[in-house]
């Protein structure tokens, strides 16, 4: 499966960077569109906008309370299953990403 790397870039005004950095989160989170920048390598590169938000949540489309207590305990161990695996995973991703802004000859 190949790696792509995807950007996207706000101007922001704030404080330092961590500031800056929510605000650009946040807007990200309550827009509908994102417009992203999506690279394969030096030459392909794709200006894409996709929703911000997911169109249906799982949750809103149970109507049991006990099959939503299922449905939101089984997701909670499966995502603390997932952020085991996250940190190698984004180490492999960023060195992609490197590797694909190296200078070549």
């Amino acid at each position: 499966m190949p790696f792509y790397l995807v950007t996207q870039t706000s101007l922001i005004e704030a404080e330092d960077e961590h500031a800056a950095a929510r605000i650009a989160v946040d807007q990200i989170r309550s827009g509908d569109k994102v417009a992203v920048t999506v690279k394969f390598d030096e030459t392909t590169v794709s200006h894409i906008v996709v929703p911000a938000k997911p169109a249906i949540s799982r949750a809103a489309t149970v109507a049991d309370p006990e099959v939503a207590e299922q449905i939101n305990a089984s997701s909670a161990a499966q995502s603390s299953v997932a952020e085991t695996d996250r940190k190698p995973t984004l180490k492999r991703m960023i060195a992609d990403a490197f590797s694909l802004l190296k200078r070549r000859p």
